[in-house]
């Protein structure tokens, strides 16, 4: 017998799948496929053999094929213990000393045969094979029995019980030992059959569940499958009751019935209304990334005493209220409805099959407006951006920035008059501070009159 050479891989899985049988399982009451056991746990079956699964054979932290320690024991190439070595050299000996025996027998020098070795001779020698028993071949199983039903005893005033069966799933969530608890009103006798609530849930009437966790062979015996080995894979769901996988079930249905809706009010829009849209908020020569990068350098950051989002101010009467800071802001407010308008025009193109459609330019998506419609697009109303909303007649606006340059010298703003007077009152800006007002030519300085 000629032994293996030593794998590269891990010992305990060589040992495991390295001579299984390659035979297919048959469907008939006997299988022709030799069962294997555990040669680190001979009370247990060896675990099925691994799948080719490329994202567990990836996954790093549950790794498969978990690696043997330091200490143990190499078994790789050995098919039995050291007790039964040499076993079929010796049961062939022992056949040709019978069989001399036979023909000499007055060979005093003869050696006695073995009553315990076998007859079969190693040529001819069966293999003792362990039969297991099909899902068919055990008695007294209801094979549409179902699991998670509750029985419970309900006692009328007469005395008279009636038993009932209730075929719903009731309170999947509770565990174990809440429904096996008997409580104080519930008779000992009756047992936790007599709640109303948290009733014992029913086991199938079959042996469903048990089949997959080991098999019974002829003598009724039940061996148990070896750990899988891909189980670790599955411990992040440990804790998860079957509520919660029923809530994230619902959110999840939810989830995909909002964007199917959401995907047939998109294709009710016209590609020309989308285009529409794109190129009224883009400026000449201008790609769609260049128009978000435009509008993403508009945004201004508040400093941190502005973080509050009010200002404690004290009117005439003598108490305090508060007032809301710069969330009113024309100029901030069209550029995000610019940004919202353009990346949801883009989005519903992109998942119409125009996969560069962030790449395109404005006159591009001019000619594709006309492929559409016939008809070339016409500016016939200012585009709604935010050089035009700081030319629209309104109040005056006015901007800062602090003298020292503690931030970069970076400008805040645009904010109309009477919210800056209303900070200034308050005493937010107080020294160091420059102020200049928006559209004029004027100079950064120290003192401004808002009104």
């Amino acid at each position: 017998m000629q032994i293996p050479g030593r794998p590269k891989r891990a010992a305990e899985d060589f040992a495991r799948t390295h001579h299984r049988e390659a035979d297919s399982e048959d469907s008939g009451p006997f299988s022709s496929k030799k069962p294997r056991f555990d040669l680190r746990n001979p009370s247990a079956l060896a675990p099925d053999a691994l799948e080719d699964d490329a994202v567990l054979d990836a996954d790093e932290i549950g790794r498969r094929g978990q690696k043997v320690r330091r200490n143990a024991v190499n078994i790789d190439g050995y098919d039995s213990d050291s007790e039964n070595e040499g076993f079929d050299a010796r049961v062939e000996a022992k056949a040709r000393a019978t069989k001399r025996a036979e023909e000499d027998p007055d060979d005093i020098f003869a050696e006695e045969p073995d009553d315990d070795l076998p007859d079969e001779t190693s040529a001819g020698a069966k293999e003792k094979r362990v039969r297991f028993l099909q899902d068919d071949e055990i008695e007294g199983q209801v094979t549409d029995s179902r699991a998670g039903g509750t029985v419970s005893l309900d006692m009328d005033p007469r005395g008279k019980g009636k038993q009932v069966e209730q075929d719903e799933e009731s309170e999947s969530d509770v565990d174990e030992q809440e429904r096996a608890a008997i409580g104080p009103g519930v008779d000992a006798e009756v047992g936790a059959g007599g709640k109303k609530t948290h009733v014992p849930l029913l086991d199938a009437f079959n042996m469903r569940a048990e089949q997959e966790d080991g098999r019974f062979d002829e003598a009724g015996n039940y061996i148990r499958k070896a750990v899988d080995p891909d189980a670790v894979h599955d411990t992040w769901l440990e804790g998860v009751s079957k509520k919660d996988m029923r809530k994230a079930k619902e959110a999840a249905e939810r989830r995909e019935e909002e964007r199917r809706q959401t995907l047939l009010a998109q294709d009710n829009i016209l590609t020309s209304e989308i285009l529409g849209t794109l190129i009224k908020n883009m400026e000449r020569g201008e790609t769609i990334l260049e128009a978000l990068a435009r509008l993403g350098k508009g945004h201004k950051h508040k400093p941190k005493w502005q973080n509050k989002n009010k200002n404690k101010r004290k009117p005439q009467n003598g108490t305090m209220e508060d007032e809301e800071m710069g969330e009113d802001d024309p100029v901030e407010t069209a550029r995000k409805r610019a940004i919202e308008d353009i990346t949801g025009a883009a989005d519903v193109l992109l998942s119409r099959g125009q996969t560069e459609i962030y790449d395109s330019e404005r006159e591009l998506l001019m000619r594709q407006y006309k492929r559409e419609t016939g008809d070339d697009w016409v500016d016939t109303t200012p585009r709604d951006s935010i050089a035009d909303a700081d030319s629209n007649i309104g109040p005056a606006m006015w901007e800062y920035r602090w003298s020292d340059a503690r931030d970069g010298g970076e400008a805040h703003g645009p904010y109309e008059g009477s919210m800056m007077e209303s900070w200034n009152a308050a005493g937010y800006f107080g020294e160091g501070v420059e102020f200049r007002k928006v559209g004029t030519t004027d100079g950064w300085s120290a003192v401004a009159h808002f009104a």
